[in-house]
């Protein structure tokens, strides 16, 4: 399964999400690895030093995205793709490639214009593989008494793409994780607000896949001894 997580513009937390999202899965000993095509390299580095085990990737090319996605997906159970800021012609190649697109939509209108550009490149890639990948709009970054937030809430689900019931709120949690190339999960008690939002968000994405993939992974340990 590929999930990849995009969006037109820079600083809406795709690299949070994509490493998050990558030691999440592994901390369930589903195989998973990673494709950076963001120049920044953000997520490649942060999964490097909390997780050196995990496969880590990186794309410069829609080329390479294909040749990645290709060989990964043969020996991995998720491989998840973080986008560059932009839609150019690698994240173009990284939708087709999906199982599942993942929109960060932070609380600015700035970034819902954003969102806007991103769904439809979305609807392109549907249109060329007959529905896939399935897209779900983010919400992250969300100030729980902040009235853009709950504007925004409201004008993503205009948008012609299903919005993740989960939320990920704005929290201190996320910073430090980040400075400690680390996840949420692993911070303990002070994080556990941020680790339960994560926890929530995969698992609704991920629908009812977890338990298949946890199952394949426990069949495989056992086979091989």
């Amino acid at each position: 399964m590929m999930i990849v997580i995009c969006n037109s513009k820079g600083g809406v937390g795709k690299s949070t999400l994509a490493a998050h999202l990558v030691l999440w899965a592994h901390s369930l000993r589903i195989k998973t690895a990673l494709i950076d095509t963001d120049k920044q390299r953000s997520s490649s580095q942060w999964i490097a030093e909390a997780e050196p085990t995990i496969v880590v990737r990186v794309a410069t090319t829609p080329e390479e995205c294909l040749k990645e996605a290709t060989e990964l997906r043969k020996s991995h159970d998720i491989v998840v793709g973080d986008g560059p800021a932009g839609l150019d012609d690698i994240s173009r190649t990284l939708l087709i490639l999906a199982d599942l697109a993942i929109l960060p939509l932070t609380p600015s209108i700035l970034d819902l214009r954003s969102v806007q550009q991103a769904t439809d490149v979305l609807k392109f890639a549907q249109g060329i593989n007959g529905g896939r990948p399935e897209g779900r709009i983010v919400l992250n970054k969300m100030k729980t008494r902040d009235s853009i937030s709950k504007e925004l809430s409201l004008a993503a689900q205009k948008l012609g793409v299903q919005v993740a019931k989960s939320v990920i709120r704005d929290l201190q949690a996320y910073r430090d994780a980040a400075g400690q190339a680390t996840s949420v999960s692993f911070l303990g008690k002070k994080a556990q607000s941020a680790a339960d939002d994560i926890d929530a968000l995969f698992r609704e994405l991920l629908d009812d896949k977890v338990d298949e993939l946890v199952s394949m992974t426990l069949k495989k340990e056992v086979a091989n001894g």
